[in-house]
């Protein structure tokens, strides 16, 4: 059998400062995900953010420390709205009211033809207490191995915010399904037309990436939905051109 890299990903630390931002935001660590085609896997860590505060909080998320190797990269994310790997701090542009959460991720993007290791650093905070901070430390590796069959390991149906978002002119749709199923991915307009069918076939259990070019539609609010069997689910994005 031939080799692959495989990429693996392992939360170092979550580990809120002691402060008064304690009072104010809780960090949740979501699921770490590994989806892609082999040799060009994407690692991505989601958390929720929760304001736990009696106040509206403007939410702010900055990469500290970047240390990859070369042609890796990594991105950051705000629900929906992923930032170019250059972009290293962002703020939500909408408060958060209390009791609301809302979601962030870090996106690794190895180069798997260069097996090696990679970390990021993340601080999360609010604008009223900006210099109280949780601090996540995040490695993410890369190493040869013999080729295995991974889908196996799919236990849940995912549909993931596709990447980057907003975008212009194309955007990479990813997904995972546990059984064998007929999928169909689909993209439409503000108002319910059928834009482009990207993908109608039936796939093995795994972990799967599809690209849309957006280059022939105009500027707006899109959607594309994910149907895999008895599962199915809705995603927003946005071109911006």
């Amino acid at each position: 059998m031939k080799n692959i890299f495989i990429v693996s990903l392992f939360l170092l630390a979550a580990i809120p400062f002691i402060g008064v931002n304690a009072q104010d935001i809780e960090v949740i660590r979501g699921d770490s995900v590994v989806y892609g085609e082999p040799g060009i896997s994407e690692l991505v860590l989601y958390a929720h953010v929760v304001n736990i505060s009696s106040v509206d909080q403007s939410i702010f998320l900055v990469r500290t420390q970047n240390v990859v190797l070369e042609n890796w990269s990594t991105a950051l994310c705000f629900d929906i709205n992923c930032y170019p790997p250059n972009t290293d701090s962002v703020v939500t542009t909408e408060a958060i009211h209390p009791n609301d959460t809302i979601e962030v991720s870090v996106h690794f993007y190895p180069d798997a033809t260069i097996p090696g290791t990679g970390h990021a650093q993340i601080q999360l905070g609010t604008m009223h207490n900006s210099s109280l901070r949780t601090t996540i430390n995040l490695t993410a590796s890369t190493e040869p191995v013999s080729v295995v069959e991974e889908n196996n390991q799919v236990k849940d149906f995912k549909v993931f915010q596709n990447y980057p978002n907003p975008f212009n002119p194309s955007t990479t749709i990813s997904f995972a399904i546990p059984q064998r199923s007929n999928v169909n991915v689909k993209v439409y307009n503000i108002t319910g037309k059928e834009v482009a069918s990207l993908v109608n076939e039936v796939r093995e259990p795994g972990q799967y990436s599809v690209n849309f070019n957006a280059e022939k539609l105009s500027s707006g609010v899109y959607f594309y939905k994910i149907t895999a069997g008895k599962y199915s689910s809705v995603r927003k994005m946005i071109l911006i051109k």
